[in-house]
């Protein structure tokens, strides 16, 4: 598990030597999961983002190895058949929440 912030990049500025080491673990066959608490951006504009940087697909393989605050709520709400009323950006529930049921919510999410 590593994060991002702060470990491999501050704001739009790459930590020196962030970006050869998890090419290295890449390399090696080593499984990571790059962590953010971020709740603001989807998990693919987060990628896009760390792609502009330079995180390509020999430093991260692809969305799927990104865990964001919003994906582990969308994990919780679909492993306890929650169906959410959503009070969060339209781009998270687009995106993030794709699967999620939410007609006739049983819980508030802000």
């Amino acid at each position: 598990l590593i994060d991002l912030s702060g470990t491999l990049h501050i704001g739009k500025t790459v930590i020196p030597g962030a970006i050869d080491a998890c090419r290295k673990l890449h390399k090696n066959n080593i499984r990571v999961v790059f962590l953010t608490n971020t709740s603001k951006i989807s998990s693919s504009t987060l990628l896009n983002q760390l792609r502009s940087m330079g995180f390509d697909s020999t430093v991260i393989s692809g969305q799927e190895c990104i865990m964001t605050s919003v994906s582990a709520t969308r994990q919780f709400l679909l492993n306890n058949k929650l169906r959410p009323l959503c009070l969060v950006e339209d781009e998270l529930v687009k995106e993030d929440f794709r699967g999620v049921e939410m007609h006739d919510p049983n819980c508030v999410l802000v």
